[in-house]
């Protein structure tokens, strides 16, 4: 019996850091998309202007990423050819843990 509560606390424990996981690297890749200038379309705090760029995602939102197809998530790789290595790596690694 003990055993199995141990591994319903291990399980559950380990699907909150998981989330908390995700989150965190939402958090860092929007700050880079925004220090990018992405936020100028892609930010409704911002700009409501351009709808097509607001409809792929909204950098405003808590979710931002929520609209973006698995195919999507790695174009965003091709706006920052010319971001800092530094930048790049956080943003590869929240597209890896996004389609995981």
């Amino acid at each position: 019996m003990r055993i199995g509560i141990v591994i319903i606390v291990l399980c559950g424990a380990a699907v909150v850091a998981a989330e908390r996981g995700v989150s965190v690297g939402r958090e860092e890749a929007r700050k880079v998309l925004k220090g990018r200038g992405c936020g100028s379309c892609h930010d409704t705090a911002v700009s409501t202007e351009n709808a097509a760029a607001l409809a792929v995602y909204d950098l405003h939102e808590v979710d931002w990423p929520k609209r973006m197809s698995d195919q999507r998530l790695p174009k965003l790789m091709g706006r920052l050819r010319s971001a800092p290595a530094a930048d790049r790596k956080i943003v590869k690694r929240f597209i890896e843990a996004e389609l995981a």
